[in-house]
């Protein structure tokens, strides 16, 4: 058989895929709230018709070269998530969950929960280098606690993003710090100095605004319902400092620098040892919690829909938009569709100036976000197409790390469809566009980029010598 000549993507074409993603994704998503996942399958057909009908691809040839390539990088992110759901499962049929919200609802209180929920997830974050474990164990705890004290579960559950993508973004130990810092090609503490420059302003105004929201509503806190929720959990559970064991060898392991889905597991494991310890559960019981969730019936309904979640079941709707999301990630990336796009961006619009190129490189993070749902491609597809354009006018690369990060680590968990989006809102138990307003440090992060750009301030000259990093 003769081989088909492939057509060379046109701006126009390349454009097509994303026109309609954006359009369904916002109103299917955004409007209607209908499934993301479902959605993201009929953009990868409108992607897949046009790669076959029109640039003359094979179908084949488009699975084996574009998607499963992509799939093979989703595979840490979907098998973490499916980590996951038994994890919340187990750690809630143990009671290390119950007992967290338990000391939470004694220790915070409504005026300082936001900041003080902050400040605990980005201490463990930092120390940890991971988001995702710190919102599947800290975050999930301190939601609870956020329920018993009357606090807004989405701003809660802002706060909460914020803290976790602190230490993801600044930690020695994160994977997006250490790709980022490698893929500009600079020393990863040099990378870190310049990150503070727009991190911290940030975290300090995302502060200072959950501080000021906490007085309006500490004055409407109903103690009674506090009060009934403690009593209820202390006579379902048998509390014990013991039940803090999984998540403090989680945190251990993670500082460690073992990797995160044994790491789950061995918290997995040993929660599953205390509910049959301390909570009397049966072998059966313990399974069960795992797989479809908590199942508690307390006389107080409030309780029961804090505690009946988890299970991996939970996760089956975010794997699968996570799978579908790849697919069509890898599919603009093979054909290149999205390569043309970027090309385009880079040609016509940076043209020597620094702060264009500030912002473009930071557009191109967002839109690689968009796109994609991956935070590893938002920071390398910028990191590599801008690293010339930042040597050829002596910016250091530090600067371009930075707005790699400020443009792609902390803002692919604002995107509903994207698997960093989609995992919030599964573990955190709220959508993805309800916590965004209030996950402020992820979006201002860039917008100081933006003004640094345009001001020159924070963008240091000088020329970078090429610097290997072990990952």
């Amino acid at each position: 058989m003769n081989e088909k000549v492939k057509k060379q993507p046109t701006l126009g074409i390349s454009l097509l895929p994303i026109i309609f993603a954006m359009a369904l994704l916002i109103y299917g998503v955004g409007i209607k709230k209908a499934n993301a996942a479902i959605l993201l399958l009929l953009i990868g057909i409108f992607t897949t018709a046009i790669s076959i009908f029109y640039l003359g691809y094979r179908w084949d040839e488009l699975l084996e070269k574009g998607i499963r390539p992509t799939i093979d990088r989703a595979m840490g992110a979907i098998l973490i998530l499916m980590m996951v759901g038994p994890l919340v499962g187990a750690w809630l049929i143990s009671g290390t969950i119950p007992y967290f919200i338990y000391l939470g609802m004694q220790i915070l209180n409504p005026q300082t929960f936001l900041v003080s929920a902050t400040l605990l997830c980005l201490i463990s974050s930092v120390m940890t280098g991971t988001s995702w474990g710190t919102a599947a164990t800290l975050g999930v705890a301190l939601m609870g606690v956020a329920y018993g004290l009357g606090i807004p579960m989405p701003i809660a559950a802002g706060a909460i993003v914020v803290g976790s993508y602190f230490g993801d973004k600044v930690s020695p130990i994160s994977d997006t710090t250490i790709l980022a810092a490698a893929t500009a090609e600079t020393d990863i503490f040099e990378h870190i100095k310049s990150m503070m420059w727009t991190t911290i302003p940030a975290l300090l105004i995302s502060l200072i605004i959950y501080q000021i929201f906490s007085f309006r509503i500490s004055g409407t806190i109903d103690y009674t319902r506090i009060n009934e929720l403690l009593g209820g959990i202390s006579s379902t559970f048998k509390l014990s400092p013991l039940l803090l064991l999984p998540p403090i060898v989680v945190f251990f392991l993670s500082y460690r620098k073992v990797p995160s889905i044994p790491s789950l597991w061995i918290g997995t494991l040993i929660a599953m040892v205390l509910a049959w310890l301390l909570q009397g559960a049966d072998f059966k019981s313990i399974i069960t919690a795992m797989y479809s969730g908590g199942s508690f019936n307390t006389p107080i309904p409030e309780l029961n829909s804090l505690l009946n979640r988890g299970g991996i079941t939970s996760m089956v709707s975010s794997i699968a938009t996570v799978f579908m999301a790849y697919i069509f990630a890898g599919e603009m990336e093979y054909t290149g569709m999205l390569e043309k796009i970027l090309d385009s961006i880079k040609e016509k619009f940076i043209k020597g100036k620094v702060g264009n190129l500030i912002l473009s490189t930071s557009l191109t993070g967002i839109f690689t976000g968009l796109v994609t749902g991956n935070s590893y491609l938002s920071i390398i597809v910028p990191g590599r197409i801008y690293q010339p354009v930042f040597r050829e006018l002596g910016i250091k690369l530090s600067v371009l790390s930075r707005t790699t990060e400020d443009s792609g680590t902390v803002v692919v968990p604002l995107i509903p469809w994207s698997a960093a989006g989609v995992y919030m809102a599964a573990t955190l138990g709220v959508s993805t566009l309800e916590y965004a307003p209030w996950a402020i440090m992820c979006y201002l992060g860039f917008v100081i980029a933006w003004i640094y750009g345009y001001t020159g301030n924070a963008i240091w000259k000088g020329k970078d010598e090429k610097v290997k990093i072990e990952a």
